[in-house]
């Protein structure tokens, strides 16, 4: 069963990290501002690989929250926004391969917003930053503006280091959102 989002909703994909919570919140505040409904899609890959036994923790690019999808989407939607809910806000937990099930819940959204744990911006002093294959292949094929938080964001009134979009025209590049600070 898919959730598309409703016209004028803000979706936000969340794994469980860091630059998804940063995500979230990110996501929450325009929803809120912007008054429209806050769709989160927490995606499961049940065929995704484990991590290398020598790989750090916090190395993988997948969701490491345990239990079933609704209980790490229960949990991911609580470290990063707390005990409260937006209102009208839409959980989602859904099976599948990332892009795909963002990409297909986007239709009709507003915008999709994305947290990258990799800066993955332009960067002054040098070449961008790569973005993680999700953000990127998000980034090429959204039928709407897609949003990048970095995972340093904070609800905070200050401009924020790093924040990207791109726009919904085909073809189009990435860009510095209006008040954010280039570079990462």
């Amino acid at each position: 069963m898919t959730a598309r989002a409703s016209a004028g909703q803000i979706l936000v994909g969340t794994d469980g990290s860091a630059a998804a919570a940063a995500a979230l919140r990110w996501a929450a505040a325009e929803a809120r501002s912007r008054g429209v409904r806050l769709h989160v899609v927490y995606v499961r890959d049940r065929y995704r690989p484990e991590p290398a036994p020598y790989a750090q923790p916090g190395e993988s690019y997948a969701d490491d929250l345990p239990g079933p999808p609704e209980t790490a989407l229960r949990q991911a939607v609580r470290a990063a926004l707390g005990p409260h809910l937006p209102p009208d806000c839409l959980l989602e937990a859904a099976e599948g391969l990332p892009v795909h099930v963002l990409l297909d819940r986007a239709e009709g959204a507003r915008m999709l917003v994305l947290g990258s744990r990799l800066a993955g911006i332009r960067r002054p002093e040098g070449p961008t930053v790569p973005l993680g294959p999700v953000v990127r292949d998000c980034l090429r094929g959204a039928p709407c503006p897609v949003v990048v938080v970095p995972p340093g964001y904070a609800e905070s009134p200050g401009p924020v280091a790093g924040l990207v979009s791109r726009d919904a025209e085909p073809g189009g590049d990435s860009q510095d959102l209006p008040g954010a600070e280039p570079g990462g």
